[in-house]
């Protein structure tokens, strides 16, 4: 039995096992929701996340997986790599954290960020686009359905800590 004396039921272990499943069920929902439109993509719930997150230690590194998902986003559906990135920056830095001080409600909070995270990131890479010269990205009202299901997953899942 010393053989398997190193196969404990470590805890790390476990994480890095959870970590892949989690990864794994990401890249498939993505994939699916570029072949089926009514699949949210949850790029929104993800940028919420990431507003929510940043001022606790402890999820770096779910924070670091979030922003590698959005810029998987970001290449998969035609829109400027790392334009997530900036908008977080630019958000963070324009006050984004005041919402939460002159609202009490979490729920509208978290429809703000689910909102900034789908709008503000169209008109980025729309004003990309313009600098650049390129044609603007599409705009539809897929965008509206996709605001509105990322906002029900964040409504079950996030809470805004104060």
């Amino acid at each position: 039995m010393q053989t398997f004396s190193s196969m404990r039921r470590n805890s790390t272990d476990q994480n890095r096992i959870a970590f892949f499943f989690v990864s794994a069920f990401l890249l498939i929902a993505q994939i699916l929701s570029s072949l089926y439109p009514w699949i949210p993509s949850l790029a929104g719930f993800f940028f919420a996340y990431a507003l929510l997150s940043i001022k606790q230690e402890v999820r770096k590194v779910s924070l670091f997986m979030v922003f590698v998902y959005l810029s998987f986003y970001d290449v998969h559906q035609g829109f400027y790599l790392f334009s997530y990135l900036f908008l977080f920056i630019l958000a963070s830095e324009l006050g984004i954290y005041r919402v939460e001080q002159m609202t009490s409600c979490q729920k509208c909070i978290l429809l703000f960020y689910v909102s900034v995270g789908y709008l503000g990131h169209y008109a980025l890479n729309f004003l990309l686009s313009y600098i650049a010269n390129t044609p603007p990205p599409y705009f539809a009202s897929h965008y509206f359905y996709l605001i509105g299901l990322d906002t029900l997953l964040a409504f079950v899942f996030l809470k805004v800590r104060r």
